[in-house]
């Protein structure tokens, strides 16, 4: 079991200050500490069924972390519960931004808190300048305690607009040790914790297991996958980005204008890499589909409701993997084929929301939780 975090006594406010952190902090020692033999975790029993493993940056830092200071990590259960098995986000562009159009401090700590660790969490958001050194230094605090316990820090914006890992620092360099998403190792300099291109702190450790009731676990996961399939969780700027049910629509009439605009011969107008940025939504959702098959089947037993949704969600799986065999390779469609992809978001679409509703059907029915089960383990 690793260690409980310290106190962080922190009661200081104003902007970022470019003083350095040993100046600013005479009473700290300088101290070098970095993490040995940190690797992205890889999903081999996906790789191996030609599946593209844990896609979200955030729930791949989670897994990579979790992994590194237990070595009974299980894939699925982590991606259901943590609910991203079940959720989609979209931008009427395919903007990557989607993947992260959501509230931070509902869904990350709580994502942890679902694959059974206590969740330390930091936030500063775009609109709270006053707090920026405040909660910077209460973030570089948590992230030196977490790394001397043996446990990575979970941090957005590493690089690419997409959460990585902090794995070591030091404090004559004032440099951090970065882990990427993609598995690059590089650094960060102190003064750009949370200011690193876009002016957002979100940092995430590992606490104590939290032993959480695997039954709790269970209904909150399927309780938020139907809130998020109904659209009941926050998204910022509709219609622009939709999530849940009308995510699907949105992502399908994308493809029918691209078809379009094909048919017209007028792809030269189109002004992003749409190829590429096709490929990042097929992969995440394909993904994210094939984990919610088979996190309903390992905790089906014989609920035939849940049974049955995990056959909807692995045709939802089965619709979506065109897409990211397609676009893995970049390639360039013409317009009968992106009509064809059309068809397979929309019936993606039909299935979810039969999956959707069987699992309603069964926590309609399931048994309550009692005092007893949320204090066993």
């Amino acid at each position: 079991m690793i260690k409980s975090l310290p106190g962080l006594p922190i009661n200081v406010s104003g902007t970022l200050d470019p003083v350095p952190w040993s100046v600013q902090h005479p009473e700290s020692k300088m101290n070098i500490k970095s993490l040995e033999n940190l690797q992205p975790y890889v999903d081999n029993r996906s790789i191996q069924n030609n599946e593209p493993g844990i896609y979200h940056s955030y729930m791949s830092a989670i897994a990579t972390s979790l992994n590194y200071i237990s070595d009974a990590l299980d894939p699925v259960w982590i991606m259901g519960s943590s609910i991203f098995a079940f959720r989609i986000f979209v931008n009427e562009n395919m903007c990557p931004s989607a993947m992260s159009m959501f509230s931070f401090k509902e869904i990350l700590p709580e994502a942890m808190e679902q694959a059974g660790y206590n969740c330390i969490y930091i936030e500063r958001m775009w609109n709270e300048t006053g707090k920026e050194k405040e909660k910077r230094i209460a973030a570089h605090r948590a992230i030196q305690a977490g790394i001397q316990r043996g446990v990575p820090a979970i941090v957005w914006d590493i690089v690419d607009t997409e959460w990585g890992l902090i794995s070591g620092y030091d404090d004559k360099k004032e440099l951090y040790s970065t882990l990427s998403h993609k598995g690059k190792s590089s650094s960060l300099p102190y003064k750009k914790l949370g200011k690193n291109g876009v002016d957002i702190l979100s940092v995430s450790i590992p606490g104590e297991s939290n032993f959480r009731n695997r039954k709790k676990v269970i209904i909150n996961a399927l309780s938020a996958a139907v809130a998020h399939a109904d659209g009941k969780e926050w998204i910022d700027d509709r219609p622009v980005y939709q999530n849940g049910i009308m995510a699907f629509d949105l992502w399908l009439s994308i493809f029918e204008k691209w078809s379009w605009i094909v048919a017209k011969n007028k792809s030269d107008k189109i002004g992003v890499d749409i190829f590429l940025l096709a490929g990042y939504y097929a992969g995440h959702y394909y993904s994210a589909r094939c984990y919610a098959r088979d996190y309903l089947k390992q905790i089906a037993q014989d609920h035939k409701n849940l049974q049955k949704a995990a056959i909807a969600y692995g045709r939802v799986a089965d619709c979506l993997r065109p897409l990211w065999l397609y676009f893995s390779e970049r390639k360039k469609p013409d317009s009968k084929s992106l009509e064809s992809f059309a068809r397979n978001i929309d019936n993606a679409k039909q299935s979810e929301i039969a999956g959707i509703e069987l699992i309603r059907n069964y926590l309609d029915r399931a048994t309550p939780i009692s005092t007893a089960d949320n204090k066993a383990n």
